[in-house]
C-alpha cells in the first residue's frame, strides 16, 4: 500500500512538473498586445526626442569645453535613435505622430528637465544630472525592448526591431556610463574647488 502510495504521488509530481513547464513555454511563446506595442514605441520616442533637446541644452551652456566633444557625439547618435523609433512606430501604428499617455508623460518629464534652474556655476553639473536621468530611461527602454523583441509578432517589425537594438545598446550603455561618470567628476570639482584640469597642472608642477 505505501509502495502505490509512493507511486502515485510521484506519478502527480510529473503530471504537475510537465504542467508547469508547458505553462512557462506557452507563457514565454506569448505575442506582445499591438497597442501595448505601439504605446511603448511612442513612449520611447518621446524620451528620445527629450534627450536631444537636453543634449542641445547642455551644449549651449556649456562652460567645461572639454566635454563638448562627447556631447556633440551623443546628441548625433540620440538624434538617429529617434529615427529608428519614428520608423518602428510608423511600422507597427501607420503613423508616426501617434501619442500614447506613456509617451505625453514622457514629454512632462523633459519639460520640467528643461525648466531646471541653476545658479551659473552649478550649469554643467545640472545639464549632466538631467542627461543622468534621461540616459538611465533611455537604457532601460532599450533594453526592455530587447527583452520582448522576440514576441513581436510581425517579421518585419521584428527585423527593425533587432537590427536597432543591435546598432543602439551598446551606445546607450555608453551614454549612460559617460554621463554618470562626468557627473561625479564635476561634484568633485565642486567639492575640493579643483577643476580636474587645475588638478593635472599641479601634478606636473609637483613632477
Amino acid at each position: 500500500m505505501a509502495t502505490t502510495h509512493h507511486n502515485g504521488a510521484r506519478r502527480n509530481d510529473t503530471r504537475q512538473s510537465a504542467s508547469s513547464r508547458h505553462h512557462r513555454a506557452r507563457k514565454k511563446q506569448m505575442p506582445l498586445g499591438a497597442q501595448w506595442l505601439k504605446d511603448f514605441l511612442s513612449e520611447m520616442l518621446a524620451v528620445e526626442l527629450g534627450g536631444v533637446k537636453l543634449y542641445e541644452k547642455a551644449l549651449n551652456e556649456l562652460q567645461h569645453p572639454e566635454l563638448e566633444r562627447k556631447l556633440t557625439e551623443f546628441l548625433r547618435q540620440t538624434q538617429g535613435h529617434v529615427e529608428l523609433c519614428a520608423e518602428m512606430l510608423d511600422a507597427v501604428a501607420g503613423d508616426q505622430g501617434y501619442r500614447s499617455p506613456g509617451a505625453m508623460a514622457a514629454d512632462h518629464k523633459a519639460e520640467g528637465l528643461l525648466s531646471a534652474q541653476a545658479p551659473p556655476e552649478l550649469t554643467d553639473l545640472n545639464n549632466i544630472e538631467n542627461l543622468v536621468l534621461a540616459e538611465t530611461k533611455d537604457h532601460w527602454d532599450w533594453e526592455m525592448l530587447a527583452s520582448v523583441a522576440a514576441r513581436i509578432g510581425d517579421p518585419n517589425l521584428k527585423r527593425m526591431a533587432s537590427s536597432a537594438i543591435q546598432e543602439v545598446r551598446k551606445q546607450e550603455e555608453a551614454h549612460l556610463s559617460w554621463n554618470e561618470q562626468t557627473l561625479s567628476k564635476l561634484a568633485m570639482e565642486l567639492a575640493t574647488g579643483t577643476s580636474e584640469h587645475e588638478g593635472a597642472e599641479e601634478s606636473q608642477s609637483m613632477e
